[in-house]
């Protein structure tokens, strides 16, 4: 199985991996230098290994969220009029995922960053290729991780709104948690994405464990990274860059199982949608929808 260190605490997820060290006294004075809360995990290898992982927000029940339009407008007033629209059919996504899950387990482990949809819409090739603009747009969303939780879900359904924008009748294959297609073709999906972004994050600290000898790390939702996979030796910017670009081509890719999926290789070709229309189909298309149908 080999050596394996938890990126998570694994009794306070709400933590996440910060240093590693052979030595523990080394990460005692690491710890002087943390503004947030922290907790020293050893791991009894042959030459053990010292994690010091840090908290910098407390998770809260989603029952404990307020979802009105006072709370969202007074988020989102500053954004331009696209990243208000795309703001607001999120957080409806989000309420929708919180209601159809049992709230008590749905947890929210950051604050609501709507400034980052806007950049989110910034790096999307509108008019492109339609699995391109709509796996950029997923990707993207995701990547900027805006909401507090649920970004993947609701990534998807904003590549399903933007294939809709351009063919409104188009009927997306199930993608429901509780869908035994789910685990076929979705999950492995939303399990290399995190990935992924997980080395995005982390692609110095991860070179450092496999400098420990450390051969996987395992998130708090039991994916394993196996750090020979991926190439950790590089600048954090260069690699935030290249795994960027890496989770664009990954979330395209799906677009493109979509379309397969659904009998809709035509798509494949299929210009997609200017922003204006994406934007205009999000404020006029999904007034009667009801979100829950898609979790």
């Amino acid at each position: 199985m080999g050596r394996v260190v938890h990126y998570h605490h694994p009794e306070a997820e709400n933590f996440s991996l910060k240093y590693s060290s052979a030595s523990s006294a080394d990460l005692v004075s690491r710890r002087k230098e943390l503004d947030g809360a922290t907790k020293l995990i050893g791991y009894p290898f042959d030459s053990p290994v010292y994690v010091l992982y840090e908290s910098e927000t407390e998770t809260e029940a989603a029952r404990d969220m307020d979802f009105d339009e006072e709370w969202l407008s007074d988020r989102i007033v500053e954004l331009p009029h696209d990243g208000q629209v795309v703001a607001f059919r999120l957080v409806e996504l989000l309420e929708a995922a919180v209601n159809v899950r049992e709230a008590d387990e749905f947890r929210l482990y950051k604050e609501f960053e709507p400034q980052k949809i806007e950049q989110a819409l910034e790096h999307v090739s509108w008019g492109s290729p339609l699995p391109e603009v709509a796996g950029e747009l997923m990707s993207n969303l995701i990547l900027r991780h805006s909401l507090p939780n649920a970004n993947h879900r609701t990534g998807i359904a904003m590549l399903q709104f933007c294939i809709e924008s351009v063919d409104p009748d188009f009927a997306m294959p199930r993608t429901h948690l509780d869908d035994e297609t789910w685990q076929e073709w979705v999950d492995p999906y939303i399990v290399d994405s995190k990935r992924l972004i997980t080395v995005r994050r982390n692609n110095v600290r991860f070179q450092h464990l496999e400098e420990l000898d450390v051969d996987l790390v395992e998130r708090k939702d039991g994916i394993q990274i196996r750090l020979a996979e991926f190439d950790l030796d590089m600048h954090w910017r260069d690699a935030h860059a290249t795994y960027a670009e890496r989770h664009e081509e990954h979330c395209t890719e799906f677009a493109r199982a979509v379309f397969e999926r659904a009998a809709k290789e035509e798509f494949i070709d299929h210009s997609g949608p200017s922003k204006q229309g994406f934007i205009e189909y999000l404020e006029t298309g999904l007034v009667e929808r009801d979100f829950r149908e898609l979790f």
